[in-house]
């Protein structure tokens, strides 16, 4: 068990605190709002941990998840000078699914009021499951008389009034063993968010989330998808493959370590082909017949045809689910690359191909002062968790959740208290 007495001394309502919690990382970012200024927010601390504990998203032992948790905290507190107590979530595990519901009812006023819209977007009962729950649901449009869209349908004259709603579920037993994890850290969660939606709005300009553009972060084990139009997120989906797949194919083509084989990854990794790449040699150390490590010459193209394959693989089993889902979807404009494997060279030239738009590598925006460390793709989520908060008032939907696992949160508290 964490043991940690301190309480925040900080009252501030401008100081907002976000947690990443990723299969390969975990990260932490404290921030500040200018007095009375919402657009400027100052990062003042930052820490991250490897992750252990957690596997596809899901709790694989809450004591080391807890621990990892709790120095990714601790480092971002010494930074800030102070301590932290609430945070924003993303959560992953479970492959939570966004589903598009329209609801669509009669007009007996004169006009449309307040209380036509609240029966239109009351939430019912069948949309939830045995094993999920409702994480977020957001309005993504009003349609009135013979569906016109309409930006705010108050007071308008009209006979039916529908409302279409994104509406994001989650696995519960997922949300509930992140939830308990982060409590026995003596953290309490503002709001959870699932990552493509948090890495798009900390990745994306103005006019991309307004005009259907497509999110992709790729991950340690999970790639996940966002679609973004009308600044609202109105599609996800996600894979069971990421950047650890990509370093597992370098240990079998290359019969090296997994720590190697992922320092090759970052050091050498690269899509862009070139005609010197048989010639060009990188030296990788390879378990000899004896177990031991020897330095070894093999040429880049070898590395290469080994790392290519396996992003063409996540982009063309993505690029199938949306045509699946709905050919409309297919019409984005834009593409924007986030998490670590962004980072691989030559990547947008492959997503251009299998996409068909442009295509460009998303990075960490509207903060000042994040770490030069951050400020890459692979911080995008914990960016985009620091501007929701300050963006977004407590999510009802999981406070509701969260007041019903309560109980069961004291009761594996108190169980390690006792064992450990």
């Amino acid at each position: 068990m964490i043991e940690n007495n301190k309480k925040s001394h900080v009252n501030n309502k401008n100081i907002h605190a976000a947690l990443d919690i990723g299969n390969s990382k975990i990260s932490c970012m404290i921030a500040q709002g200018a007095s009375n200024n919402s657009v400027q927010i100052k990062v003042l601390g930052f820490g991250q941990h490897v992750s252990i504990g957690l596997t596809q998203g899901k709790v694989t032992d809450l004591s080391k998840l807890s621990n990892s948790i709790a120095k990714a905290v601790e480092s971002a507190e010494r930074m800030a000078g102070f301590p932290i107590d609430n945070v924003n979530c993303n959560i992953n595990g479970g492959f939570p699914k966004t589903k598009l519901f329209t609801k669509t009812i009669d007009i007996i006023s004169e006009s449309i009021k307040n209380e036509d819209i609240i029966k239109a977007t009351k939430l019912d009962k069948n949309l939830s499951s045995e094993n999920q729950v409702l994480l977020n649901r957001n309005i993504v449009r009003y349609l009135v008389d013979n569906n016109f869209e309409v930006e705010n349908p108050i007071g308008l004259k009209s006979k039916t009034l529908t409302v279409e709603t994104n509406n994001i579920f989650v696995d519960k037993d997922v949300l509930s063993n992140l939830e308990k994890t982060i409590e026995l850290c003596h953290l309490s969660v503002r709001n959870f968010y699932i990552t493509p939606e948090a890495s798009g709005i900390a990745s994306m300009i103005k006019d991309e989330r307004e005009n259907n553009t497509i999110v992709i972060d790729m991950g340690a084990n999970i790639t996940s998808v966002g679609i973004f139009l009308k600044n609202k997120l109105i599609f996800t989906d996600f894979i069971e493959l990421g950047g650890i797949h990509i370093t597992s194919d370098i240990v079998k083509g290359l019969g090296t370590e997994s720590d190697e084989a992922e320092k090759i990854k970052i050091m050498h990794g690269s899509l862009d082909t070139t005609e010197s790449d048989d010639f060009v040699k990188i030296k990788i150390p390879i378990i000899s017949e004896n177990g031991e490590l020897i330095s070894h010459e093999i040429p880049k193209s070898m590395l290469m045809a080994i790392i290519k394959p396996r992003v063409e693989e996540i982009f063309e089993i993505i690029f199938k689910r949306l045509e699946q889902v709905n050919s409309e979807i297919l019409n984005f404009e834009r593409l924007v690359l986030t998490g670590g494997s962004a980072n691989l060279i030559g990547i947008i030239p492959i997503a251009k191909n299998i996409f068909n738009c442009n295509v460009r590598i998303g990075k960490p925006l509207g903060l000042i002062g994040v770490p030069d460390i951050a400020q890459s793709p692979s911080f995008c989520c914990l960016s985009g968790l620091i501007l929701k908060s300050f963006q977004e008032k407590d999510n009802s939907l999981f406070k509701s959740f969260k007041n019903q696992l309560s109980t069961k949160i004291d009761e594996i508290k108190a169980w390690f208290h006792n064992n450990l």
